[in-house]
């Protein structure tokens, strides 16, 4: 089967339509490129890992499309482009000042000049160091981004960062540098592991919690196509998803949910080029995600760690008041349905960093050298609800608030008789409730714990902690001498479908 001329979306950035994302696009993107950008080398940089899936399918597509374009020119095959390639090993070490050297040593040696187009095919590592490498040679030289992973899809692809890594901190070397294209070919994630790709989700659900409600709520009910859609893949025909009439609703959805992050982070690119402002809101999650990031890398991977940061620095606004306990009750739960981690506690995280314990002066430690503080000021995105910032920059917060939220317990002291009463807001949750009237309803008033069985059924509607509580203390009602008379616990038709038998 001959390759379909594939459908393409577009999102503009800095006024062109530099992004474009489909499925099976690697043919087109080879002829987008060498039909724009007219270069006398070009230059793949890549990785062991990608080499081996995807080097020799744009290989061909190069030299069978320039040898097309050359014929239809009429210029011939002695005007045929030259095309190197070099390959680093995989992972952040390779983020590094000596890797971006070897490139420039290499580039050198083969007598590359600006008349050099570079691309930079695999995840966020090949994109910051291939990024920097087109920026400093030569005093900047063109490059196209092919994100391979959907971390770098949806983020480090987008917005002209690039930077190699330092001992003393990540991204602390680089320079803004904007790619000439970015494309997105989501039939690539396919062969992403599903670890990678739940990593990459954390940005895309980040992104929706800051900007935009509709496309929280796509990923809040649409988790089990979307993940689908990458890892149970449909393959009823060859180059699936290519066409709109061979795209499956999953892909669609997919699409429609990359494309809507990619938007907005194009977006706010475009009105704040150089983060001095709004470009600083996509960093939510992102100050204490790094911090501890900092402290477990290469045990646990960029996302994971944001999700954590979204959830803590979600606290930090609904401590201070800014945003509602059910918030911060939502954006835990969409982000646990695509299998991120968001606490230090979950399973995920200790089956990575074992007995690892990141204590709070150590997140603290690293949160002192966070490029978005203003001096010693701490500065963290501030949530106001799904969808919405607080402001349209980072907030100042303060060292006592982030320790309060990062600390695992809190102590209580009674209060002295002789100090006047304290106003404070506690806790919005319904556990600390029902928890509190189940104790009262047990030892300090009423009945002293001595219950019967109520005349009619309890209906708890939707609320499972009370379910998981009232069950329990079920169990301490005496039994009737009515043999029909029976203890009833019931709710709407979801608690129904919950899994209470356990109870």
């Amino acid at each position: 089967m001959s390759h379909p001329n594939p459908h393409i979306d577009r999102v503009s950035i800095l006024g062109e339509e530099t992004i474009l994302l489909g499925f099976h696009i690697f043919d087109f993107l080879v002829r987008d490129t060498l039909s724009n950008f007219k270069a006398s080398t070009y230059l793949i940089v890549t990785d062991t890992h990608l080499e081996k899936l995807y080097l020799n399918r744009l290989q061909e597509s190069f030299h069978r499309i320039s040898k097309e374009l050359a014929s239809v020119s009429g210029a011939g095959t002695r005007a045929l482009p030259r095309l190197l390639t070099y390959i680093i090993t995989p992972g952040e070490s390779s983020k590094s000042r000596e890797v971006k050297s070897q490139i420039e040593d290499y580039f050198l040696d083969q007598g590359c000049t600006r008349d050099t187009l570079v691309f930079a095919m695999g995840g966020g590592v090949i994109g910051d160091l291939v990024g920097f490498v087109a920026a400093t040679f030569m005093r900047g030289i063109p490059f196209v981004q092919v994100p391979t992973t959907l971390l770098a899809m949806v983020d480090s692809s987008i917005g002209g960062k690039t930077a190699v890594d330092t001992p003393q901190a990540k991204n602390s070397i680089g320079a803004f540098w904007q790619p000439k294209r970015i494309f997105i070919d989501l039939s690539v994630l396919e062969t992403l592991p599903e670890r990678e790709f739940v990593n990459g989700m954390a940005e895309v659900i980040k992104t929706a919690a800051i900007w935009n409600v509709s496309d929280f709520v796509l990923l809040e009910n649409g988790a089990e196509a979307i993940r689908d859609a990458v890892l149970k893949p449909v393959r009823n025909v060859e180059f699936q998803g290519a066409t709109l009439e061979t795209r499956t609703p999953a892909q669609e959805l997919l699409l429609k949910v990359v494309k809507a992050s990619v938007a907005v982070k194009s977006y706010v690119v475009t009105h704040d080029e150089r983060e001095t402002g709004m470009r600083g809101l996509l960093n939510f999650g992102h100050s204490i995600g790094h911090a501890i990031e900092g402290l477990v890398t290469p045990k646990m991977l960029h996302g994971e760690c944001v999700a954590i940061g979204m959830i803590k620095e979600a606290e930090i606004a609904r401590h201070c008041g800014y945003l509602s306990q059910v918030a911060v009750g939502r954006l835990t739960r969409c982000i646990q349905a695509y299998g991120l981690p968001v606490t230090m506690e979950d399973k995920l995280v200790k089956s990575h960093i074992g007995n690892q314990y990141c204590y709070v002066e150590d997140i603290m430690k690293v949160l002192r050298v966070d490029k978005k503080n203003m001096g010693s000021q701490k500065r963290i995105v501030m949530l106001s609800s799904i969808g919405r910032t607080l402001e349209q920059k980072a907030t100042n917060i303060s060292d006592d608030v982030i320790r309060k939220v990062l600390a695992a317990s809190t102590v209580v002291h009674p209060r002295p008789v002789n100090v006047s009463p304290i106003t404070l807001s506690p806790p919005g949750s319904k556990s600390i409730s029902n928890r509190a009237l189940v104790m009262a309803a047990l030892v300090v008033h009423g009945n002293g714990g001595k219950m019967h069985i109520p005349d009619s059924e309890l209906y708890l509607g939707n609320a499972g902690t009370a379910a998981r509580f009232l069950t329990t203390v079920s169990v301490l009602v005496p039994p009737s001498s009515a043999p029909d008379q029976k203890m009833i616990l019931t709710g709407n038709a979801r608690m129904k479908q919950r899994p209470i038998a356990p109870l």
